[in-house]
């Protein structure tokens, strides 16, 4: 019969007519073919005998003896849940690559693991599906999988992330045949279990891995680094990669033994100078006069790139400075960060000054952000976003409007929803002015045409604070909407509706 309906196809189905079939089939068919259109027939016979087909396989027997069943999850939540048809939901959307959707996948998640619940078995699959593809769920995902959702990652190859992971032990075997990320979950843990063993590890394969590989391997040495770490990240400094070169050098630098550390210092120092005025002491900078042949062996380049806009001095002052940690700066000047920030300003090295602190401070040093957050150079403003997710929520929230027409007006609104990480969410003090904001942009005629804004309301619907969406009123709907305005203002809705859900009292 495939034969018959290739030579068909082939020949054009208004030429070729089909001869009538036999049986059940035929009868079906017929029913089928209303003779009005012959490629509408030709398709649904195709599609009966297709479907016959599948119907009629026989598969061959096997003698392979079947898996123990999954074993009983007390913790799994019950079908009539409340949460269950939010759950539904919420991985239903988990083949969209959508911001608002991952984050609620995440919070749902979140959720769970505050009152000790797993997953309903009927949602494993598409939760598993929903970790393969967001590595950033993995987190969230991985404690409310329970037994069973461990037992079923291990009859599929794409959920293995799950199977070695969930359980909290995890095989070497994942480090020789994993992929990326799993090898780089497998290093992670052993990091903090075993330190000793995760740098022989890294020792032994660095020299078989690609550049980027290293990289993203050396990054993971951060969290917990120590003077023992020094014999791996020396030789590293002469590493092929620029990246790994710049990784290691920032982190020998925060090793105050390391000679890598006392070396910076030692060209550092003398270009910072006191000097003394009528009332007061003062501080006073200079940028290298000339290259050193010893910055090699730092991660400190000599030649400038062309497309820089620092000028050659500024390129070596600013390697310098972004390798040495912020505390020195304060303990050694006396000065404090907003103190330092304005003195940079009224030197003739303030760019190389800012780009280097800037590229050094990190979420253990709200102080330092916050007082590059007040600068008002480009090379700041550039970096808004990436400086205020390093602050705590309620600190960054002081930055910005609370009305969103203002918010756009300058143009912030992505860089505010850009600065919060999974699982964070705007204070409640920040989130109730913004409400009225909102709704009133669904009645705004912008919204018709852009889709931007439209994709923002829905990122924001996420980050509101759960205890501000019981005091939200109904969106009011325009009688001239189109499909994609009524889309966005039911999404909206459907989310704030979810999470009120998830946050009310189990």
């Amino acid at each position: 019969m495939k034969d018959t309906l290739l030579k068909i196809a082939l020949l054009g189905v208004d030429r070729a007519a089909m001869q009538p079939i036999d049986g059940e089939i035929g009868v079906l068919i017929a029913q089928l073919s209303d003779g009005g259109d012959p490629a509408r027939d030709f398709s649904r016979a195709t599609g009966v005998f297709a479907a016959c087909e599948r119907a009629a396989a026989r598969l061959s027997a096997s003698h392979a003896t079947p898996p123990p069943a999954a074993a009983p999850d007390a913790r799994a939540m019950a079908a009539d849940h409340p949460w269950v048809p939010v759950l539904t939901w919420a991985f239903a959307q988990a083949s969209l690559a959508s911001s608002h959707e991952a984050q609620l996948r995440y919070e749902a998640c979140s959720r769970m693991a505050a009152i000790d619940a797993r997953l309903p078995a009927l949602l494993l699959p598409a939760a598993l599906d929903a970790g393969r593809r967001d590595v950033a769920l993995r987190p969230a995902l991985l404690p409310v999988l329970g037994t069973r959702g461990r037992w079923l990652a291990a009859f599929n190859p794409d959920w293995s992330y799950a199977e070695a992971t969930a359980a909290g032990d995890i095989s070497a075997t994942v480090w020789q045949d994993g992929g990326a990320v799993d090898r780089q979950t497998y290093f992670a843990t052993l990091r903090r279990t075993d330190a000793a063993a995760a740098r022989a590890l890294l020792q032994a394969d660095l020299g078989q891995m690609a550049a980027k590989e290293r990289a993203e391997f050396v990054a993971l040495l951060t969290p917990e680094l120590s003077d023992d770490d020094r014999p791996l990240l020396e030789p590293l400094l002469r590493d092929r990669s620029r990246e790994v070169r710049q990784l290691a050098a920032s982190m020998l630098a925060r090793l105050p033994d390391s000679a890598h550390a006392r070396q910076l210092i030692a060209w550092l120092a003398p270009l910072l100078t006191q000097k003394r005025g009528l009332l007061a002491r003062g501080w006073s900078i200079e940028a290298p006069e000339q290259a050193d042949s010893a910055w090699t062996s730092a991660a400190i380049e000599a030649t400038r790139p062309q497309h820089d806009v620092l000028g050659e001095r500024a390129w070596w002052l600013y390697q310098l400075v972004r390798q040495v940690p912020l505390a020195w700066w304060s303990t050694h000047t006396g000065m404090n960060a907003a103190a330092l920030v304005a003195w940079a300003a009224k030197t003739d090295w303030k760019d190389a000054l800012y780009r280097g602190w800037r590229e050094r401070v990190s979420a253990a040093e709200p102080d330092w952000v916050e007082a590059l957050l007040a600068v008002r150079e480009q090379e700041m403003r550039q970096h808004a976003a990436e400086l205020l997710s390093l602050l705590p929520a309620t600190r960054r929230e002081a930055f910005w409007p609370t009305d969103l027409a203002e918010l756009s007006r300058l143009g912030i609104v992505g860089d505010v929803i850009g600065a919060y990480n999974r699982g964070e969410t705007f204070s409640l003090a920040y989130s109730r002015p913004l409400i009225a904001g909102l709704l009133r942009c669904f009645e705004d005629d912008r919204l018709r045409h852009d889709h931007v804004l439209r994709n923002q309301l829905l990122d924001l619907a996420i980050l509101l604070h759960p205890q501000s969406l019981t005091a939200m009123r109904s969106i009011e709907r325009r009688a001239d909407e189109t499909p994609a305005m009524a889309e966005c203002a039911e999404t909206f809705q459907r989310i704030v509706q979810a999470r009120i859900v998830l946050h009310a009292t189990p």
